[in-house]
């Protein structure tokens, strides 16, 4: 299935939800970060754009897709990348068409940098 199992990329998944309290909103962790290796990851172009907000001023948007066999997180998930911090903008898509080239293809929104979360290592989780 050429670049969709073999990419040159690594990324951290943080799944998320969202819990309300008597009408507000608020994310938070559901369950560990998941690394997720051997995926693609590549700019869209014509997404990659300036826009000015009243409040902020000019803020940049870069979006990117991320190309990978598995996705452990849905619309609300984060996405650790190359220094960067993003969010997920819609849901995640399953192309299905067949056992050998089935994949994830995920949009992705910079929201900054950011260090990416702890990932325990094998011989940190069976020392516990």
């Amino acid at each position: 299935m050429s670049i969709r199992g073999r990419g040159p990329h690594t990324v951290i998944v943080q799944p998320r939800k969202i819990e309300r309290y008597k009408g507000a909103v608020e994310y938070v962790d559901d369950g560990p970060p998941v690394k997720i290796e051997r995926c693609s990851v590549q700019s869209v172009r014509e997404w990659a754009t300036a826009e000015e907000v009243m409040t902020y001023g000019l803020s940049l948007i870069s979006m990117r897709r991320v190309f990978t066999r598995t996705w452990p997180a849905d619309a609300n998930g984060l996405v650790y990348f190359n220094g960067g911090i993003f969010e997920t903008v819609g849901d995640p898509q399953h192309m299905d068409g067949s056992r050998r080239t089935a994949h994830w293809v995920t949009t992705i929104k910079w929201l900054g940098d950011g260090p990416p979360p702890h990932i325990p290592d094998d011989e940190e989780q069976a020392g516990k």
